[in-house]
């Protein structure tokens, strides 16, 4: 036999054409962007969820407040360090970003939880900065766990909430396993 048959293609658009026929239910777009047919449920995967992660990633990287703020939402708290200092709002986080850009941060960040809900996700993990220390030709190193809540907002997800945790640490001091303190209250 010269030829050779695949069902494949075949079977894939049978399967297209029975989606399409049951009303159009299915769309590779909505299926991008964590959408869902159920009232209102945009739900994403843990690949999305990582995606938005690493566009926070990327936006840190640039070095750039004002890219990186865009990132949240209007209304939304970040709690960035031990001392448990809330920066309220996409200005007041501008700002924080703006300040802690000029240590020149070196980012480690890494998803170990990954939670999906209707319209929201929450990842969360260690994270380690190395910025400029406090004297001249000095690095120190900021660290602990972070914990990022996005929601759909229309056709854009945002950061709603996002603590950092930032625990100052000389090379070589390990990370504690839990907490010290118990969680705070709702911001």
């Amino acid at each position: 036999m010269t030829g050779s048959w695949n069902a494949r293609p075949l079977l894939r658009a049978i399967g297209l054409l029975m989606i399409a026929s049951a009303g159009g239910a299915y769309s590779p777009a909505k299926a991008a962007n964590g959408q869902t047919d159920g009232p209102g449920c945009a739900k994403l995967s843990e690949v999305q969820m990582v995606q938005l992660l690493n566009g926070w990633r990327a936006a840190f990287v640039s070095g750039s407040a004002e890219q990186l703020s865009t990132l949240y939402a209007d209304d939304a708290t970040l709690v960035a360090t031990k001392d448990g200092k809330v920066y309220k709002g996409r200005d007041a986080i501008r700002t924080y970003y703006q300040d802690f850009f000029s240590r020149h941060p070196r980012l480690s960040i890494r998803p170990a939880s990954l939670v999906a809900g209707c319209g929201s996700a929450t990842v969360s993990g260690p994270v380690i900065y190395r910025i400029t220390g406090e004297r001249k030709g000095t690095r120190m190193l900021l660290g602990g766990r972070y914990k990022t809540e996005f929601e759909r907002v229309g056709e854009k997800w945002e950061i709603v909430r996002h603590s950092l945790a930032a625990d100052p640490r000389t090379i070589g001091e390990p990370f504690e396993k839990t907490p010290t303190k118990p969680p705070a209250s709702d911001l």
